[in-house]
């Protein structure tokens, strides 16, 4: 996997066989970035991933000048990974790694985002809580944007479930984009 743009453009973050884990591929994360370059400028924003893995797309973000990246992960082995490709881009004075469920997090943190990027683990519906949880602690901040990669399998639900219809699909996966 490597970074698409920006200052790391080319390096590569690594992987690895987690169960559970499925990064972003570079396809999906450029036809991601084409579309927020429209909507969000990136230089010194704050960002958080939810669900981050391998954190393809904090890093990304982190690539394009964003000044700040909260990483939320629970598990112990993407954590180690998380840490190792942050001290690779040598970017871990701007990273934080957090080892917590998306949904705990969103309920305690205080801290607002300009961009907040969700990728939960496909058929994983605590999403549906974690954006509950961000739209009442009002995490985003001011003219901001929560993206939402989900399965274009659950797309009736999530539709329901986020009063919006998708913004964009990409191979498998539903993009759901919100302005703040």
């Amino acid at each position: 996997m490597r970074i698409i743009s920006g200052e790391f453009k080319s390096r590569r973050i690594k992987s690895a066989k987690i169960e559970g884990l499925r990064p972003a591929t570079d396809r999906y994360r450029e036809t991601l970035f084409n579309i927020l370059n429209n909507h969000i400028d990136f230089d010194q924003i704050k960002v958080c991933d939810l669900y981050a893995g391998t954190g393809a797309v904090g890093f990304e973000c982190l690539s394009r000048g964003a000044a700040r990246c909260v990483f939320i992960e629970k598990q112990t082995s993407v954590i180690n990974l998380l840490k190792e490709n942050s001290t690779d881009l040598k970017v871990s004075d701007r990273v934080q790694i957090v080892n917590e469920t998306a949904e705990r997090f969103t309920s305690f943190t205080t801290e607002k985002y300009d961009l907040i990027f969700a990728d939960p683990p496909y058929f994983n519906f605590d999403i549906y809580k974690t954006y509950d949880n961000i739209l009442h602690r009002k995490l985003v901040a001011e003219d901001g944007i929560l993206i939402i990669q989900r399965s274009k399998e659950t797309l009736n639900e999530d539709e329901v479930q986020f009063s919006k219809k998708v913004f964009k699909l990409i191979g498998d996966d539903a993009v759901y984009l919100f302005k703040f």
